[in-house]
């Protein structure tokens, strides 16, 4: 091993777990991407001055993985955003809050609160 790589290698400084989720948290929330559909874990990782193995490594820890992840802000900008919403039609909304199809956001939205999502955006449009 050369001594110039030694030398980089003892430059590096630790960056703990829950750093590395709250940059990231921070750059999917002011981006805002989690609205891309496509969005990976190594583009996060990037963004954030990371790899991809300590990002999926830090979120591990927390029993997520990273679609689980990116679902829950997607979940949650749905949410804010769904009396807005009321008119459109189930692909337009999936599309807008980041979701492949709205089949992927119809099981987010039964799974974490029991109802789909026409019946969720029924109840949106009564004000309840």
């Amino acid at each position: 091993m050369s001594p110039l790589f030694r030398r980089r290698r003892s430059l590096r400084r630790y960056v703990s777990k829950a750093d590395i989720l709250s940059r990231a948290t921070d750059k999917l929330l002011t981006d805002q991407l989690y609205l891309n559909p496509g969005l990976r874990c190594i583009d996060v990782a990037k963004a954030i001055g990371t790899n991809r193995t300590y990002l999926w490594d830090a979120l591990r820890d927390t029993g997520y993985g990273f679609q689980e992840y990116v679902i829950k802000f997607r979940l949650r900008y749905f949410i804010w955003k769904a009396y807005e919403y009321r008119e459109l039609s189930c692909a337009e909304i999936a599309e807008r809050c980041g979701f492949n199809n709205p089949k992927v956001l119809n099981r987010c939205l039964k799974k974490t609160f029991g109802l789909t999502l026409s019946e969720y955006m029924e109840k949106v449009s009564q004000g309840l």
